[in-house]
C-alpha cells in the first residue's frame, strides 16, 4: 500500500471548510487556465489552417514568372520551351505545375468602368478555397466550347453594379480598336482575403491566351505546388538556382513563394503565435499562483498532522509526497474539467460558427478552430509536469516544521 497516497486521500475526505474552499478555487484556476490554453491553440491553429488553405488555393505555393509580372509593372509572355521544362525536371519536391495567363484590361458595364487584371487558369475545383469563396453564381466552365465567362471579385462587382448573368465588356489597354474588345458573361462573384488581389477576374486560360494573341504554349507564369509544405522555401531556392543556370528565354524569370508574395498576411499569423505564447504564460502563472496558495494553506492547516507523522518516524520526503498527491488530485480534476469545457466549446464553434468575425480585418468570417488529440495531450502533459514540479519545490517548507512546535497548532 502506498502510505502517502492513502493519507492524502483520507485527509482530502476530512477537509475543513477553509481547505475545501481553497481546493475548489485551485481546481477552478487550473480548469480555466487549461481551457484557455487549449482554446487559444485551437484558434491559432485554425487561423493558420484556414488562411494557408485559402492562399494555397487562390495562389500557388510558388509562382514562377517574370519579375516585372510579380510586381505588376507589365505582363511578360513566357514560352514553355525545353529550358523551362528542364528547370522543373531538375527541381525536387514538385507535385504539380500549371501555367496561367494574365492580361490588364478595362472592364465596363452599364454603370461604370474600372481597371482589372484578367487571369486565365486551366481548371477550377468547386471544393477548393476558391470554390468556397464564391458567394454568388459559380466558377467559369472549362470546356472545349470555351465559354466566355468571368468570375469577378466582390468589390469590382459592387463598383460596376453587376450581378451573376450580366454581361460586361473588356477593353484592351494596348488595342483601343473594336478588335481589342470582347464581351464576357459574369458567371460568379467571389470574396477575397484582405491582401489577396481584389482586382483579379478569373476565366478559362484559353480566353486570355486568345485575347493576348498567344499560342497555347505561351503563359504569363507557372503555379507550382510542392509535395511537402515544409519544403516550400527549399524548393523555391532550388528553382531560382535552376532558372539562373538553365533558362534561355527572354526576360528575368524568378520563383517566389506565397509567403513572400503575401508577406503581410504571414506576418499577421506570426503575431498570433506571439499572442498565444503570452496567453499561455499568463494562464500558467495564474494556475501556479493559485496552486501554491492552496498548497501552502493545506500545509499550514495540517501542521499538527505533519508534526505527528514526523514524530512517528516519517521522513520529510514522504510527508512532502502526501501534499504532492493532494496537489496532483487538484491538478488532475482541474485538467479534466478544463479540457472538457474547451473541447465542447471548440466543437460548438467548429460546427456552428457562432462567433463571427469581420472578414476585412481577420480574413475569415468566423473564428476558425483546429486542434488535434496530440496537441491537447502535449499541452496537458507539459502543464501538469511543470505545475507539479514547482509544487514539489514549494513543499520544502515541510522540513521546517518541528514536531515539538507543531503541537501548538490546532
Amino acid at each position: 500500500m502506498n502510505l502517502p497516497l492513502f493519507i492524502a486521500n483520507r485527509t482530502a475526505k476530512s477537509a475543513t471548510s477553509t481547505q475545501s474552499t481553497m481546493v475548489r478555487i485551485a481546481t477552478a484556476a487550473v480548469a480555466v487556465s487549461i481551457a484557455v490554453m487549449v482554446i487559444t491553440l485551437a484558434v491559432v491553429a485554425g487561423f493558420k489552417k484556414e488562411i494557408n488553405a485559402a492562399i494555397s488555393d487562390l495562389s500557388a505555393d510558388i509562382s514562377v514568372t517574370d519579375i516585372s509580372t510579380i510586381y505588376g509593372t507589365e505582363v511578360r509572355a513566357i514560352e514553355r520551351d525545353k529550358s523551362v521544362d528542364l528547370i522543373f525536371a531538375m527541381t525536387d519536391g514538385i507535385k504539380s505545375i500549371d501555367g496561367y495567363a494574365m492580361r490588364g484590361s478595362i472592364i465596363r458595364s452599364k454603370s461604370g468602368a474600372t481597371g482589372i487584371v484578367i487571369k486565365g487558369i486551366p481548371s477550377f475545383d468547386p471544393s477548393s478555397a476558391l470554390g468556397r469563396a464564391v458567394i454568388a453564381g459559380s466558377t467559369p466552365r472549362i470546356e472545349e466550347s470555351r465559354y466566355k465567362e468571368l468570375l469577378l471579385p466582390e468589390k469590382v462587382a459592387e463598383e460596376l453594379n453587376v450581378a451573376v448573368g450580366d454581361r460586361v465588356e473588356l477593353l484592351s489597354l494596348d488595342n483601343p480598336t473594336p478588335s481589342g474588345r470582347d464581351i464576357f458573361k459574369v458567371c460568379g462573384i467571389y470574396s477575397t482575403l484582405g491582401e489577396m488581389p481584389i482586382t483579379v477576374a478569373l476565366t478559362d486560360i484559353r480566353n486570355v491566351q486568345k485575347l493576348n494573341n498567344w499560342g497555347y504554349d505561351i503563359f504569363s507564369g507557372f503555379e507550382v505546388e510542392v509535395e511537402d509544405n515544409h519544403s516550400i522555401e527549399a524548393v523555391t531556392e532550388q528553382l531560382n538556382d535552376n532558372i539562373f543556370d538553365n533558362y534561355r528565354g527572354d526576360g528575368n524569370l524568378s520563383a517566389i513563394a506565397a509567403s513572400d508574395l503575401y508577406a503581410n498576411i504571414f506576418a499577421w499569423l506570426q503575431t498570433h503565435d506571439v499572442n498565444a505564447v503570452v496567453i499561455i504564460v499568463i494562464m500558467f502563472i495564474v494556475a501556479l499562483f493559485n496552486m501554491v496558495t492552496a498548497l501552502l494553506i493545506l500545509l499550514f492547516e495540517r501542521t499538527r498532522m505533519v508534526g505527528i507523522l514526523k514524530s512517528l518516524g516519517m521522513n520529510n520526503r514522504t510527508v512532502r509526497e502526501i501534499f504532492l498527491f493532494q496537489a496532483a488530485r487538484i491538478v488532475g480534476k482541474g485538467l479534466a474539467i478544463g479540457n472538457s469545457i474547451a473541447i465542447i466549446l471548440i466543437i460548438i464553434q467548429k460546427y456552428t460558427g457562432v462567433i463571427k468575425l469581420d472578414a476585412s480585418a481577420y480574413f475569415v468570417t468566423q473564428v476558425p478552430v483546429a486542434i488535434g488529440v496530440v496537441e491537447i495531450l502535449i499541452i496537458n502533459i507539459i502543464f501538469a509536469a511543470a505545475i507539479l514540479s514547482l509544487l514539489f519545490a514549494a513543499t520544502a517548507i515541510v522540513s521546517r516544521i518541528e514536531p515539538a512546535e507543531s503541537v501548538k497548532y490546532e
